[in-house]
């Protein structure tokens, strides 16, 4: 089987295995994330997405899903994490420690620089994440400038497993017009049809292109061995091999929200809210005809002596048999419109969406008033009921530390190292460059925030017992206070005094004090025998003048 034949082969293979999915991801498209939703149907740019949708609140909570998620996992305001060696010992030499901090920051630049399309990436990244359960990131490493970042949408990316449950393979099916094609591949590989348009001067006529990257292991026969990962570029319809090349490490992020141990693709909060954003949609659409019904009611009007059809749509007529009553006249059809009880339900409904995308969870916390307004609380209570809510999703995020954050920081750090972008290392850690990822969002700081929670309750039980006992403050390691407190708190090492530095401070000081002493001691000395000396010389003037 020659190099083509497998690649098509393995793509028709993928797709097929995802079929099953295709239906729901669609469904929860159409109705929760249109902009990405052509599982099933492919839209031309710029057609309407949302002719099925009557109600926008499963859309809006989507976005906030989105946001919340970026500001507890990668904040643009905050160090959101840090590298550490895992040799517990190194992180104690005061040049590592500083050289992991700088390197730290310069992680947390490159996110946060804007033409490395990180944070508008990773915004689309949960988008997907949110609504389907898996989403796709690609890590590219742009000679010169650093990390690229750029978020695929899942309907185009076909995803295999390894047998860890990571995701080590994808084939990404896009569309390159025939200018992007030359520009990204060069004129020499490109196939004849690509060639007879540029020369018809259709510059922008799109061609059907696939990027497959997979581990070098699933080749029979490799066409490059140097690298882990082999990246191809192919065109299926043309049948042409553009581009071959390889990868120290896996170029995608690819993680799942939740996910059964013998399925690839994940389930998310979409997923969860779909059945009630489905009720919602129908309900909205009837208490629609409700309200229009009230504003324009249908009409009863008498007829010529027959009935006609009922009408009971808003502002439909129906005729009545005329002589049956002595006031005749066009009037309203009663109706029995229960309109509050509809905004009850659906007022449910859409709470049991946003907590279906764990909105109660990552926004403010505190019950709401009837007139839909935050009850008021003081901070420290505002801080314990979001470090308790913060706490639940715990576990849901630690999934994407593992599948997210540490293959997107492992792989951004690499890039830097091979570009020479990070500051030059002490000479101990490239004895050992064995890092670790230590994470300072909210939801990892909550999770040790009882922990300082208990030092803080002990400080301020024995402060009143102090003014009893002045020694009670004693039994304190203030010194252990501290540096357990800057490890809980993710506290900058540059910020905080090492030991050494300490002790040396700590004795100038002692050694500056004794030195006043001294000088103090010598001082009220030489005072002393310039007043004994002075009252002498009084006594002996004294004597002379009595002896005069």
């Amino acid at each position: 089987m020659d190099l083509f034949t497998q690649l098509t082969s393995e793509l028709a293979s993928l797709k097929d295995s995802r079929r099953n999915w295709e239906n729901t991801w669609q469904e929860i498209g159409d109705l929760v994330s249109p902009n990405r939703s052509d599982f099933l149907t492919l839209r031309t740019a710029g057609e309407k997405r949302r002719e099925k949708i009557f109600e926008s609140t499963p859309l809006r909570a989507l976005t906030r899903f989105s946001s919340g998620m970026h500001n507890l996992l990668t904040p643009s305001t905050q160090s959101w994490f840090e590298l550490k060696m895992r040799n517990s010992a190194l992180n104690q030499e005061r040049d590592v420690q500083l050289w992991l901090e700088e390197s730290t920051r310069v992680l947390i630049q490159t996110f946060n620089r804007p033409h490395n399309n990180f944070h508008p990436s990773m915004h689309e990244y949960l988008l997907d994440l949110g609504a389907f359960g898996t989403g796709v990131m690609h890590i590219r490493d742009i000679p010169g400038q650093g990390p690229y970042f750029s978020s695929y949408p899942l309907y185009n990316c076909y995803l295999a497993k390894n047998d860890m449950g990571r995701v080590d393979t994808i084939y990404r099916v896009y569309e390159h017009t025939a200018k992007e094609v030359l520009e990204a591949f060069g004129e020499e590989k490109l196939p004849d049809k690509v060639k007879k348009a540029l020369e018809a001067g259709k510059y922008y006529d799109k061609f059907e292109c696939v990027h497959a990257v997979k581990p070098v292991s699933t080749f029979k026969d490799a066409p490059i061995k140097r690298f882990p990962f082999v990246s191809i570029y192919f065109m299926p319809t043309a049948k042409t091999i553009l581009n071959v090349g390889g990868f120290d490490s896996f170029p995608f992020v690819c993680s799942r929200w939740e996910r059964n141990a013998q399925e690839t693709y994940g389930r998310g909060p979409g997923a969860e809210a779909l059945a009630d954003v489905k009720m919602l949609n129908e309900m909205e659409k009837t208490y629609l005809k409700a309200l229009q019904k009230i504003v324009d009611p249908p009409l009863m009007i008498p007829d010529d002596g027959f009935l006609n059809p009922i009408r009971t749509t808003p502002g439909g007529i129906n005729y009545y048999r005329s002589g049956l009553g002595k006031d005749e006249r066009i009037f309203p059809m009663p109706s029995a419109q229960r309109v509050d009880i509809a905004e009850a339900k659906m007022s449910q409904v859409r709470q049991n969406i946003e907590k279906s995308f764990y909105l109660d969870m990552m926004e403010l916390p505190g019950p709401v008033a009837n007139d839909g307004d935050v009850l008021r609380f003081t901070a420290t209570e505002v801080q314990a009921r979001q470090r308790d809510r913060l706490q639940i999703i715990g576990p849901l995020v630690a999934r994407q530390e593992i599948e997210m954050l540490g293959p997107l920081i492992e792989r951004t750090t690499q890039i830097l190292l091979n570009s020479n972008m990070l500051p030059p290392a002490p000479d101990i850690i490239m004895e050992q460059e064995e890092f670790k990822i230590e994470y300072r969002n909210p939801v990892s700081v909550a999770m040790r925030g009882y922990e300082l929670n208990s030092i803080s309750q002990l400080i301020q039980f024995l402060t009143p017992i102090a003014q009893i006992d002045p020694t009670i403050l004693q039994r304190l390691d203030t010194s252990q206070v501290v540096k357990l407190g800057a490890d809980i708190l993710r506290t900058p090492p540059s910020v905080v005094k090492d030991e050494a530095q300490f002790q040396q401070e700590q004795q100038q000081q002692q050694e500056q004090s004794a030195l006043m002493q001294t000088l103090q001691q010598a001082q009220i000395s030489a005072n002393i025998d310039q007043t004994t000396s002075a009252a002498e010389k009084n006594r002996a003037m004294a004597a002379d003048q009595l002896a005069n």
